[in-house]
């Protein structure tokens, strides 16, 4: 059971790295996806460079477990950003449920 989960974990982190890179890629926007862990939001995948407390980050929450801290997420169009969203549900849906 716990090797199951270990690679779910494994398998959900490599998604959001790749979707990372894509908005990377396809924006200029830094992303790091997070897990919620009461106040603190912990570092989960994404971009390798550190998120630095001092920039003008912005927080989306994407359920109560996670959420992701992008540099630019407003620049990105509204409709692109919900079709992120929903593609980063699915991705823990299907490795994290």
């Amino acid at each position: 059971m716990e090797k199951g989960t270990f690679t779910s974990k494994k398998d959900l982190k490599e998604g959001l790295r790749q979707v990372a890179a894509l908005i990377k890629r396809n924006y200029g926007v830094s992303v790091w996806f997070v897990e919620i862990l009461g106040k603190r939001w912990s570092y989960l995948a994404g971009e390798e460079e550190m998120i630095s407390p001092f920039s003008l980050n912005e927080r989306v929450k994407i359920d109560e477990r996670f959420g992701l801290i992008a540099d630019r997420w407003k620049e990105i169009p509204e409709k692109d950003r919900r079709k992120i969203i929903a593609s980063v549900k699915r991705i823990i849906r299907e490795n994290y449920a």
